[in-house]
């Protein structure tokens, strides 16, 4: 099998998830007999840590074989995982998953080709159950007479909001928004008056004269 390394997916804010990965790849290790290269440990506590996996596929070799506890390893959602596993399969990177006892030997191989068939089906039926869920999710608040979307008069953030106080204050002496807009950088001055009259920030400036005064 050339090469062999397994991968742990470690998480500091769940360590009975890290812990199992280890004692399955153990059992799974010590029952056929295989002797590893490395063991190699990725932290990866949020979902912004992701891209240290990349560290993982750098690590990786051809014709190299890498055991994982279960394919969960490689992402959160099964878009990413299947990337990885069809990455790393293109690379002649053989992948052992001991929990389900599977073994993708390359993007070749026939079997390995309808286990990665069946994930992207999972992927389809995960997004129309996704959309179904949604759908009854609304449907049963309209019945209940609950209103949808956001509260009337809402207002979202605005990429305006950083230069507020800077608006307010070239309108206060008089400039029109459009040369407001110009002078702020802004190639539109309509989304600029349409959140100036929005927040009511004309109605709501000092009065001209107490600035002065």
């Amino acid at each position: 099998m050339g090469k062999i390394f397994t991968y742990v997916r470690v998480n500091k804010n769940n360590e009975k998830y890290t812990d199992s990965q280890k004692d399955s790849l153990d059992s799974y290790v010590k029952k056929h007999n295989i002797d590893i290269l490395e063991n190699i440990e990725i932290e990866i506590n949020t979902p912004s840590d992701e891209k240290n996996i990349l560290e993982l596929l750098k690590n990786c070799e051809k014709n190299s074989t890498i055991i994982v506890a279960d394919l969960n390893v490689f992402g959160r959602t099964i878009e990413t995982i299947l990337e990885i596993v069809r990455f790393l399969l293109s690379n002649k990177i053989r992948i052992l998953v001991s929990n389900q006892n599977l073994d993708l030997v390359d993007d070749k191989d026939m079997l390995t080709q309808m286990i990665l068939g069946v994930i992207s089906m999972t992927i389809d039926l995960e997004k129309d159950l996704m959309s179904l869920r949604t759908k009854e999710a609304l449907t049963a608040k309209k019945l209940s007479g609950a209103s949808l979307g956001k509260p009337k008069g809402t207002i979202q953030k605005s990429k305006f909001d950083k230069q507020r106080d800077k608006i307010e204050e070239l309108l206060s002496v008089g400039l029109s928004v459009r040369k407001i807009a110009k002078l702020l950088g802004y190639n539109n001055h309509i989304g600029l008056n349409n959140y100036v009259k929005k927040r009511n920030i004309r109605e709501n400036l000092p009065n001209t004269l107490d600035i002065a005064s």
